[in-house]
């Protein structure tokens, strides 16, 4: 993931020739129409809602005024959802086909947050949500294709674990740590300290699948991750052991020399004076030893807290490279957590068999290659465009709020968004069948 995918979307606007666009905030520094560089500050849909609510807690003071004010806005609200949805549309057109052939660039899978953004602000949650797990399945694709040299090569899987978490698929979010840990063990590398932490971060995901796999009482998988457990934490006392070597090693070698350099002291010492030289070797002697064990009592006690403290390592590492969703994330995630919420589970349970048999993938039952072309994701991209187009046609058959300022489809649109429009308008019409006179 880019710097930019949790930065302000929106609409902006070019003073010059009026022409209108949606993207991230200060994206573009000039218009692409007539090349013009005064551009208006970037306005979304949420600013909108804000404003429309805030108005709202004031209509008892202010009512004849505020309610022109929030005519205006919904106006406004509407110009900007029209061109949000068309956004949203062209940008899914143009990358699907792209990643169902395995073009998992930045580029793409940059696109299709955007896409995510725009639907979910809309409030067409279906096609939000399967987005978000095409991107998701994305990030897991990239992830279990690269070799790991280093903590940063487990960060699209580590992103892919956090869009699974907010989705709620369990069965998916096991998968990842199945293949994080899988991934973290086969490290590639000499550095002792490197191998030491990424066997820790193996550990720490192998515990976690096996708390779900134990609760789904699936013992066959238990037994396998308790014998990956059992060799990490072989491997982890291993490579503890020989990391405390080394260091025991080079410490010695130092405390080595300097013991040299205090002998040879002592003899020059030795040969002026027998009596006087014999006694500052002694106590040359003595304070060497001493040193080499104050120096590896330090060393042991670095070396334990250094175990202590990997995982902070790692997820200060991830924090940096922006890959986290913890921090930056915090308004996306609220999107994909509403949008999933609004879905019916059924919706998703083809995904989650397939986030079962890429958990198998990781030990060896199954194939864990070209997720994105599976049959049941080809499936669930297909369902984006026609919630799309659904949304589009009500826009349509929206109210303009001319006389009444409550009560129509463009104040379900700014409030509870284009899916509940639907919704309100397929309930209208049985009604209006009902209510029309039999034909003659």
């Amino acid at each position: 993931m880019t710097e930019t995918f949790s930065t302000k979307l929106g609409m902006e606007r070019c003073l010059s020739c009026d022409h209108r666009w949606i993207d991230y905030e200060k994206a573009r520094t000039s218009c692409y129409m007539c090349g013009g560089t005064r551009i208006s500050e970037c306005v979304s849909l949420r600013d909108i809602r804000d404003a429309i609510a805030a108005l709202r807690k004031e209509d008892r003071k202010y009512l004849d005024k505020q309610a022109r004010r929030t005519l205006i806005l919904k106006q406004r609200y509407r110009e900007i959802a029209e061109l949000s949805l068309r956004r949203a549309q062209d940008i899914f057109a143009k990358v699907k086909t792209h990643y169902e052939t395995g073009n998992l660039t930045d580029k793409v899978l940059d696109l299709l947050i955007i896409a995510f953004r725009l639907f979910s602000d809309l409030g067409v949650h279906k096609s939000a949500s399967a987005i978000a797990y095409m991107a998701a399945m994305g990030y897991a694709q990239r992830g279990v294709t690269k070799e790991v040299r280093s903590p940063d090569d487990l960060n699209d899987l580590v992103a892919a674990r956090q869009w699974f978490m907010r989705l709620g698929s369990k069965e998916w979010e096991a998968a990842m740590n199945l293949h994080i840990g899988q991934k973290a063990m086969s490290t590639v590398g000499t550095d002792p300290s490197l191998l030491q932490l990424m066997t820790q971060v193996s550990l720490w995901h192998y515990y976690r699948a096996r708390d779900y796999y134990y609760e789904k009482r699936d013992t066959q998988m238990v037994d396998r991750l308790q014998f990956d457990i059992d060799r990490s934490t072989q491997l982890l006392v291993a490579y503890n052991k020989g990391y405390s070597q080394i260091e025991s090693a080079r410490i010695q070698a130092q405390s080595t020399l300097r013991h040299s350099e205090n002998v040879r002291k002592g003899l020059e010492t030795l040969g002026r004076s027998v009596q006087y030289g014999l006694t500052a070797l002694g106590e040359n002697i003595e304070n060497a030893g001493g040193s080499l064990s104050r120096a590896l009592q330090s060393s042991s006690a670095a070396l334990t807290s250094n175990i202590t403290n990997t995982m902070y390592t790692l997820a200060s590492s991830s924090k940096l490279k922006g890959r986290s969703l913890d921090r930056r994330m915090s308004d996306v995630g609220q999107l994909i957590s509403t949008s999933v919420r609004e879905v019916p589970e059924e919706f998703f349970r083809p995904i989650g068999e397939l986030g079962a048999r890429f958990a198998l993938g990781a030990v060896g039952s199954a194939a864990s290659a070209d997720i994105t072309s599976d049959p049941s994701v080809i499936k669930l991209a297909e369902t984006v465009e026609p919630e799309a187009k659904q949304s589009e046609e009500s826009f349509k058959h929206m109210d303009e709020p001319t006389v009444r300022i409550s009560g129509t489809l463009l104040d379900t649109l700014v409030s509870k968004g284009l899916t509940k429009v639907i919704e309100q308008l397929e309930s209208n019409e049985p009604e209006k069948k009902e209510a029309s006179p039999p034909a003659a």
